[in-house]
């Protein structure tokens, strides 16, 4: 402790520049903030945390592309990484090799341009179906720990859809599964899909089959047919605040969402399987993998590359990361970590299901024009999910918005 002591107050002596971290998520400040204390206790460089939220997360993030002052490590999402990337704003990462022996290489790829490095992966944020114990066990309802089918969730739905001393309890967050969202997409992939966008010769086009239309359907019916999860004027509460206050009984988001579960007293929550979509066919969840970038404009580039292979890869962050529960880069060597984190909360299958997950649009992310067609199919299906259009009218919006949009699009690199 005395050395590390002695290392920051020497790194101060010296004038060293505060290193400035950048992220959008809140939901882990406190982890954060631990992390980047002990990087610096361990190193002699000073941290500083900013948390901006996601709605100007972005327009800070514009500062590289104009090249001015900006952070030096900044989290990076996929829809957005091309963009960044192939306007020069990000600067390549020279690797260690340690870090390059123990990087999972398929989430290293997603980071990775013309063979240069421009992001380091941070865990896997895996769509995950959360329950609520206590309401099925008052329901009864059974508790579902390995496996169990859409029908079956659909059931259990509505078991846990009730009124009580003048309270409505809802069965699952449906509105929060917009087809086209990761959250969506889980039930997508689970139900035979393939990609929402396929390549025909050299051109694009919308690829929304009878296994997106399905999907689609059997989650809009569980709002407006079976009546399980609020529409959109039902209630005041989010699904998650539902949840956090014991009046929903299926929760489906990220694996980021044990932050708030773990700090809710009384819930009584556990993990449970993605359901079967269809007989034959294992689910097949969605997972997204956000970044650590280092701006081109950085002024602390040596030192914001340590910071990020650090968070990435060394082995005290990855502890500490699956300590608290959330899922680190390294995240299959620090399986026992996590699982400690959540006794008797059927953790375990997460992992089950972990090597089955796909990153939505992997395929495409070089799109020059992917997030506008994105933001088509988008808007399209929200006025399915808003009851203000037919789901067939819907899709067929979308299907011509995003063929007139992809007609244009050229890959990035």
């Amino acid at each position: 402790m005395i050395r590390k002591a002695l290392a920051v107050l020497l790194a101060l002596g010296l004038g060293l520049a505060q290193v400035q971290y950048a992220t959008w998520d809140g939901t882990r400040q406190k982890v954060d903030e631990r992390l980047l204390k002990a990087f610096s206790e361990a190193t002699g460089i000073p941290v500083t945390y900013n948390l901006i939220p996601w709605g100007t997360y972005w327009q800070k993030a514009s500062a590289m592309i104009a090249g001015g002052s900006t952070f030096d490590v900044m989290w990076m999402n996929l829809d957005n990484f091309p963009f960044y990337a192939s306007q020069g704003a990000l600067s390549p990462i020279p690797l260690s090799k340690e870090a390059q022996a123990v990087l999972p290489k398929d989430a290293l790829a997603l980071y990775t341009v013309k063979g240069q490095v421009l992001g380091l992966p941070l865990g896997p944020q895996v769509v995950t179906v959360y329950i609520n114990r206590k309401l099925f066990q008052e329901r009864g309802v059974p508790i579902p720990k390995d496996t169990w089918t859409f029908e079956e969730m659909r059931e259990a739905a509505k078991k846990l859809t009730f009124v009580k001393d003048g309270k409505k309890y809802w069965g699952i967050n449906a509105m929060d599964l917009q087809i086209d969202s990761e959250y969506g997409m889980a039930f997508y992939y689970s139900n035979g899909g393939t990609g929402l966008i396929k390549r025909v010769g050299d051109r694009y086009e919308a690829n929304l089959d009878e296994a997106f239309r399905d999907a689609a359907k059997k989650l809009l019916d569980l709002i407006y047919v079976d009546k399980v999860s609020p529409g959109p004027q039902e209630s005041t509460l989010q699904g998650y605040q539902l949840f956090q206050a014991g009046q929903m009984g299926i929760y489906v988001l990220g694996s980021w969402m044990t932050e708030v579960w773990k700090g809710t007293p009384g819930l009584d929550w556990a993990f449970a399987p993605l359901p079967v979509m269809r007989k034959g066919l294992e689910p097949k969840g969605v997972y997204s993998v956000h970044g650590l970038v280092v701006p081109s404009p950085s002024r602390n580039k040596e030192k914001a590359y340590r910071l990020a292979e650090w968070l990435t890869t060394a082995p005290q962050s990855q502890r500490m990361l699956a300590g608290a529960g959330l899922m680190p880069t390294l995240a299959t060597q620090y399986r026992s970590t996590y699982l400690q984190a959540f006794p008797g909360r059927n953790a375990e299958i997460v992992f089950k299901q972990l090597p089955n997950m796909v990153v939505r649009h992997a395929d495409v992310r070089n799109l020059d024009n992917l997030p506008e067609v994105l933001d088509a199919l988008a808007s399209a299906m929200n006025l399915a999910w808003t009851g203000n259009l037919s789901l067939d009218k819907a899709i067929e919006k979308a299907r011509a918005d995003m063929n007139a949009l992809l007609s244009k699009a050229k890959p990035l690199w």
